[in-house]
């Protein structure tokens, strides 16, 4: 005796026989929250972007799903780049790894200034000699000034990140934010993304 039922308006020689040890998949529904509150208004904000144009960017109030969150966090972070945001953060690293190579390099000529005066003997090859050194010094403190700005840039352009992120959360919506933040900055001790722990505040 068949246990297949052939379900309506198909014909039995059409549905796929079974022994009835599996069960079926259980079919999932995401939630649909604008259908729950069809009159509900998303809020948005106010951003310039990097082209001197303004636009808009939804945010997020804690009313949704996981999902949605996600999605949200991925237009947030189109919105930060089309703000230019990533790219000044970018650019002071770059400006930074430039300075941190040039002092590198003037530190090893003023080695070799220093050597060459040592080695002077006449009056003149000792005046030469000190000249150069005097000028590396300038130079390396020139440089050490710049790594200073560079840094501060740097960490200009990163707390311009978080705050300007901030925008794009508010009531009950920003508590997984604040999470975040306090997870980045003010965790003492933190585990870094090779799961190395460091301690002090990464600020």
């Amino acid at each position: 005796m068949s246990l297949t039922v052939a379900a309506d308006g198909l014909k039995p020689q059409e549905v796929e026989r079974g022994n009835g040890r599996f069960n079926p998949p259980i079919p999932y529904i995401p939630e649909k929250t604008d259908e729950l509150e069809p009159d509900r208004k998303i809020p948005s904000v106010k951003v310039m972007l990097s082209t001197g144009v303004e636009s808009k960017a939804d945010m997020w109030d804690g009313t949704g799903t996981k999902e949605q969150f996600l999605c949200h966090m991925m237009m947030m972070r189109e919105t930060l780049g089309g703000m230019g945001l990533f790219l000044r953060h970018e650019e002071a690293e770059e400006k930074l790894r430039d300075e941190n190579e040039k002092l590198q390099m003037e530190k090893e000529t003023k080695q070799f200034a220093d050597e060459a005066l040592s080695a002077a003997v006449t009056a003149a090859d000792k005046e030469k000699a000190k000249a150069d050194v005097k000028k590396h010094a300038k130079n390396i403190k020139q440089f050490k000034d710049a790594i200073t700005a560079a840094e501060e840039e740097k960490s200009a352009a990163m707390a311009k990140i978080f705050s300007t992120t901030g925008n794009f959360f508010r009531g009950d919506g920003k508590t997984p934010w604040d999470k975040i933040v306090l997870e980045q900055t003010e965790r003492d001790p933190w585990v870094d993304l090779r799961g190395v722990e460091h301690t002090g505040v990464r600020g």
